[in-house]
């Protein structure tokens, strides 16, 4: 038995039954962790934002906006739940993207 343990989510749902629970967590761990990604991004960016040393702090923060923008279609059909800095989805960040569909 190690010290420290992490969960292991895959057991967690190989060890569930029914497929509408099954489906609940993997959205769940889905949503935490695009959430948890784009939150990150964005206060990083922002907090290097300004500094001399750090021109990145604006690319971190487009990234995370073009990641919750694609990630926004998944909201939308309730397949992930999204939690992101109300900041990021001000409207003026938000004009600066524009998103198409390639279609075939």
């Amino acid at each position: 038995m190690a010290l420290l343990e992490f969960p292991n989510p895959v057991d967690w749902i190989a060890g569930i039954r029914d497929d509408d629970q099954k489906r609940a967590l993997i959205n769940a761990t889905m949503s935490a962790l695009y959430s948890a990604q784009i939150t990150m991004l964005w206060e990083t960016g922002k907090a290097a934002q300004g500094h001399w040393w750090s021109s990145e702090g604006p690319a971190l923060m487009r990234t995370a906006t073009a990641m919750y923008l694609t990630l926004r279609v998944l909201e939308q059909k309730n397949l992930i739940v999204l939690t992101v800095p109300t900041d990021l989805m001000d409207a003026d960040n938000l004009s600066k993207f524009q998103t198409e569909r390639m279609t075939k």
